[in-house]
């Protein structure tokens, strides 16, 4: 049974503390933690107990963790990385101090896997509704020991599925709740922080078509290029790797190079395992009671933001609006409006479209996508 941790190609030898001051820009403000999951690997040895497994985070600037005053911004940014199995370093960038998040707490984690988390071999370990469970652990975690009782939520890529994924979990507690099940069971006794926003970046609802839609990309981009050597345009024969670089820089990172923090991640990236057998599904109502708990009483303001050259295409993103149950069609920043009532089943709703930008638009216009976030997160700031 293997479970390790990976460390850095480039700095094998760095310490915890380390990771938190990987860019000069970014907060020296930074505590690393970590928490045992409840469920362990099994061994095969009947006298040897089950081996557990732990989940690392940090959080940069918990100071402001601190603060008890009704600020907006002492409220936290939970962020969810993508990969699978890509460990948060490359999500960094959001935490630099010359952008908007500046004055707020982020707290990134590695996903059992990667990083600095652990990293078992078995493949029933991993999944989208595991790594669901694993976030909600991680809130408990979050809510006892650093006394988080609200917090946004930004998943990115994969990790918006898993961020979905967490908030059905919440929601059916809360319904759970209010039929007086679970008193006796592990639900009454964790308590979850509050979630006053989720914010989807460039996250799809059918990983299955954002590959397929990548493919179709790459396919276009192929006989565009061959059109144009056959024009005279190009006097060059490229190679495939010329090909596949030039086609990264467009519909994935649209960045002159590589950014450092997203080449140390793929270097460090940990166990593989397929997220396309994932099916996403809508909360479905457990008793009559959940009528009384609709999604607008638990799941909170919602953002999608997308590239326009993204290999997660609109086709990807479409589906949001069913699975949260809004009901809505997107709606520009401009016209977004609250919910009429308490007891209206639709929850706010919007998209932001960020042209120049592929699939990581925090390496590719950070500053704006910094004050999107920043600003989508002080206009909920309030349960």
């Amino acid at each position: 049974i293997k479970c390790k941790k990976i460390m850095s190609k480039s700095h094998p030898s760095r310490s915890r503390s380390q990771g938190c001051l990987d860019n000069a820009s970014t907060s020296t403000d930074c505590k690393f933690g970590t928490f045992l999951l409840k469920r362990k690997i099994p061994t095969s040895n009947p006298t040897q107990k089950l081996l557990p497994l732990q989940i690392a985070y940090r959080i940069i600037r918990p100071s402001l963790l601190d603060n008890k005053s009704k600020e907006f911004s002492s409220i936290p940014l939970v962020v969810v990385h993508g990969g699978p199995s890509l460990p948060s370093e490359y999500l960094s960038p959001l935490a630099h101090n010359n952008l908007a998040l500046k004055n707020r707490s982020i707290i990134f984690y590695d996903q059992l896997g990667c990083g600095w988390s652990s990293i078992p071999q078995q493949d029933e370990f991993y999944g989208v509704p595991q790594m669901g469970m694993d976030l909600k652990e991680l809130m408990c975690h979050l809510k006892k020991e650093w006394k988080v009782d609200k917090f946004h939520l930004m998943g990115h890529s994969l990790g918006g599925a898993i961020g979905y994924e967490y908030l059905k979990l919440a929601w059916r507690r809360n319904v759970q709740s209010s039929n007086n099940q679970g008193r006796n069971g592990d639900l009454e006794k964790e308590e979850l922080p509050q979630c006053l926003s989720f914010i989807l970046s460039n996250a799809s609802t059918d990983f299955a078509l954002a590959d397929s839609e990548r493919d179709q990309l790459y396919s276009d981009f192929i006989v565009q290029q061959h059109q144009t050597q056959h024009q005279g345009e190009i006097s060059m024969q490229k190679n495939d790797a010329d090909l596949q670089m030039q086609f990264f820089q467009t519909h994935i990172c649209r960045t002159s190079a590589m950014p450092n923090e997203l080449q140390s991640a793929l270097n460090r990236r940990g166990k593989v395992w397929s997220s396309k057998e994932y099916q996403m599904m809508p909360c479905q109502e457990p008793s009559e009671a959940a009528k009384r708990v609709t999604c607008t009483n638990h799941f909170p303001p919602v953002m999608i933001i997308r590239g326009k050259y993204d290999f997660v295409t609109e086709a990807c993103t479409r589906s949001w609006g069913k699975f949260l149950n809004t009901g809505l069609s997107a709606s520009n920043f401009s016209d977004f409006q609250p919910a009429k009532s308490p007891t209206e089943s639709m929850i706010e709703f919007k998209e932001v479209l960020m042209n120049g930008c592929a699939h990581y638009p925090h390496f590719e216009q950070p500053v704006e996508y910094a004050r999107l976030i920043e600003e989508f997160c002080i206009c909920n700031h309030q349960s």
